[in-house]
């Protein structure tokens, strides 16, 4: 379990939080403010975690309400009420290596972002509530970047995604640093299908002869589609990691890693 730094501001709210992640399953992160409780997969997906605080909780917070009947399907689904308009600056610890003395060190990731009242005229994703189109919120990202001895590396890429922010700054940080994680491991690839901001990793580290066979998605759908993996977040690290060094898997070689 790991705990973020945090700093919540909306209408009603300014204040330091903690974010719990327990670096599995389903709504890993979760935090509690002002007696009501959240919990989601991505800093931008929190929700309300009890619908009995729901009555309580409109009273305190802005959310988008989707679920309820849906005409096409003919079915009934449970209400979702997911946190909108406010902003978070999130410090997510991070352990790198420091290339000069082969030493492992303690950084730290800072994303801050915050959510404003969605523009029609961007295309979205939508949402149905009671047969009606809801939107949520959209996402302004203010910085994303790596702080590790007392220096800083920024992505250029305003983005809450990590695998996209990671490429970039790990190619900032490549001659003196490299991440420690599961982004970097040998034995992780994201779904080829697809994949969320946050803590969609696959983890293979059960199949690692395989693992170091993959150097395209052909490899990936020969050798690991069929096998069984773990769920694993961008920033976790575990006794078996090795460096991405032996084959690039499908997804590539990570810069700075060798």
């Amino acid at each position: 379990m790991k705990y973020w730094k945090a700093h919540f501001k909306d209408q009603f709210h300014n204040e330091e939080i903690t974010i719990i992640n327990n670096e599995e399953g389903n709504n890993s992160l979760s935090f509690e403010l002002d007696g009501i409780k959240f919990s989601g997969n991505c800093p931008h997906d929190f929700s309300l975690e009890d619908e009995n605080q729901c009555e309580e909780a409109m009273k305190k917070f802005r959310f988008i309400r989707h679920g309820g009947y849906n005409e096409m399907l003919d079915m009934n689904s449970p209400y979702c009420y997911d946190l909108q308009r406010y902003s978070l600056n999130v410090e997510i610890p991070l352990t790198l290596l420091r290339k000069k003395d082969n030493f492992r060190i303690e950084g730290t990731i800072h994303i801050a972002f915050s959510m404003k009242e969605y523009d029609s005229n961007i295309p979205k994703c939508r949402y149905s509530c009671d047969n009606e189109f809801v939107y949520s919120d959209d996402i302004i990202v203010h910085n994303f970047y790596v702080c590790v001895d007392n220096e800083r590396f920024d992505s250029d890429k305003q983005t809450l995604y990590f695998e996209t922010a990671l490429n970039d700054i790990s190619e900032k940080m490549k001659d003196k640093y490299c991440i420690m994680s599961c982004f970097t491991c040998q034995y992780s690839e994201y779904s080829p299908y697809g994949n969320d901001d946050f803590g969609m990793m696959l983890c293979y580290k059960d199949y690692k002869e395989e693992c170091i066979k993959v150097n395209s998605k052909d490899d990936y759908f020969e050798l690991l589609e069929n096998k069984n993996f773990d769920i694993r977040q961008e920033t976790y690290l575990c006794s078996e990691y090795e460096p991405r060094i032996h084959s690039s898997g499908y997804r590539g070689f990570i810069n700075g890693v060798k």
